[in-house]
């Protein structure tokens, strides 16, 4: 037996034998390995007997678990014609077990849609922080509000933007009626040229008419210099 064999093989004893008018044809050995793990041997010695024997019954030894040979000895022969394995150092391999089925995670749910903040319906453009005295052109406080409003409502086509100028009761009818006008059209161009879409600009000015306080005082009369702004 090779320095390899005599390694492997810690203490052997036999397990069962088999023999026929010639004399034995197998013996089967429990073999203690150096680590401590269980092996056994088949030696085949019949005329008729190898490899086939030697696999046979190694198979019925490890029952339904698959041979795992450690060593294999066969005579010395033409290696281009290898002969038949006669002894047969072996462990019975526990079988593989089937690799748990792969449980694909759910897919994470969708973040939950965020709809933009609508629009408001209605703003109200005090004249007295959003328009020089007596005047129509927007200040920078005035173009900041409508900024805001074109940009909430982008993506938006409104069927109708009503703008309606207000003024309180100094001056003549006249005048107040043109100064609410004047101030209407430019609420309205600014948003136009910027973007906001309608269908229909509704812009109107209705002088000192439609009062929100007294203009008895000032401060009733600051509450009146307005430009409302309703979106539908």
């Amino acid at each position: 037996m090779s320095a390899k064999s005599l390694f492997i093989l810690g203490a052997t004893a036999l397990l069962a034998a088999c023999s026929s008018s010639q004399g034995p044809t197998w013996n089967a050995y429990r073999v203690s390995m150096p680590n401590g793990q269980q092996a056994y041997r088949v030696d085949c010695h019949g005329l008729f007997e190898g490899q086939s024997t030697c696999y046979a019954q190694a198979a019925e030894i490890c029952g339904k678990k698959p041979v795992q040979p450690l060593e294999a000895v066969a005579p010395l022969g033409d290696e281009q014609n290898p002969r038949d394995v006669r002894i047969l150092t072996f462990q019975c391999a526990t079988p593989a077990q089937p690799a748990p089925p792969v449980v694909a995670k759910p897919a994470p749910a969708p973040a939950p849609v965020v709809a933009p903040a609508a629009p408001p319906k209605r703003i109200t453009l005090d004249s007295d922080a959003n328009f020089d005295t007596d005047k129509s052109t927007l200040k920078v406080d005035a173009r900041d509000r409508l900024d805001v409003l074109i940009e909430a409502a982008h993506g938006t086509t409104f069927r109708t933007v009503t703008i309606s100028g207000y003024t309180d009761s100094t001056g003549t009818a006249d005048h107040n009626q043109q100064l609410s006008e004047r101030r209407a059209q430019a609420v309205a161009q600014y948003l136009r040229e910027h973007g906001l879409r309608a269908q229909n600009f509704d812009v109107r000015g209705f002088g000192e008419s439609d009062p929100l306080a007294s203009n008895a005082t000032a401060a009733g009369r600051s509450k009146n210099r307005r430009v409302d702004i309703t979106l539908e």
